[in-house]
């Protein structure tokens, strides 16, 4: 009986042992498995960099941001009217458009209204109270009743560009020239009158082509 208990005793624990064994093993595998797994990937990433040949390259890009532009423009451009009607304006250097950013801008539009009963007009004498003006850099000048329209006018040429802003303002300012008539005036101007309003939609970069069809400085017919 003592033998039979032994050798079941003696059974069981080889049992057991070889249950803990097989344990162990499956253990030491997965282990093995994880281990070879870490150790597999960064030998093919290594493969991989090793058959690269020649260089790789990332582009790196700027763009400016709408809402970040800084410039100046007149906040009044005053003409003085002679008896024949001819308008005299302001200096190009007391009239012009700043640039105020560390990029180029460049006006894109010049859009004119009409204020207090004057209307732009190319004729002059067609209506009461009627004025045609000039506005622009030299032999890019806008004439106002073209700008007029409900559109305003699109601007191409490349004298509307202003480089960066710096100390030379003959490259990131634009000076505006200004020529005019007037005819048939029934309003009193014996004191400024407010006869309208510009306005210069202005854009980051520059313009490359020269706009086709841009009236003569001071050219008025």
């Amino acid at each position: 009986m003592l033998r039979t208990t032994r050798s079941q005793f003696s059974d069981r624990i080889a049992h057991t042992t070889a249950r803990r064994c097989v344990g162990r093993a499956g253990a030491l595998l997965a282990g093995l498995s994880l281990a070879l797994g870490l150790v597999a990937a960064p030998t093919a990433a290594l493969a991989e960099e090793d058959e690269r040949v020649g260089e790789n390259t990332t582009l790196v890009t700027v763009v400016a941001s709408d809402a970040n532009l800084r410039f100046r423009v007149p906040t009044v451009i005053p003409f003085v009217a002679a008896s024949d009607g001819t308008l005299t304006g302001p200096s190009p250097e007391a009239t012009k458009i700043e640039n105020l950013s560390a990029f180029g801008l460049k006006v894109t539009n010049v859009k004119v209204s009409s204020e207090n009963g004057w209307s732009h007009s190319s004729d002059v004498n067609g209506a009461d109270n009627s004025i045609d003006w000039l506005l622009g850099p030299k032999g890019s000048m806008v004439r106002a009743s073209t700008a007029a329209a409900e559109t305003g006018t699109a601007i191409t040429d490349p004298l509307w560009n202003m480089t960066y802003y710096s100390d030379d303002s003959s490259t990131d300012d634009i000076l505006l020239e200004t020529a005019g008539n007037v005819g048939r005036v029934t309003q009193d101007i014996s004191s400024p009158v407010h006869i309208g309003t510009v306005t210069f939609t202005v854009a980051p970069g520059a313009h490359a082509a020269v706009r086709n069809g841009a009236p003569v400085d001071g050219d008025l017919s």
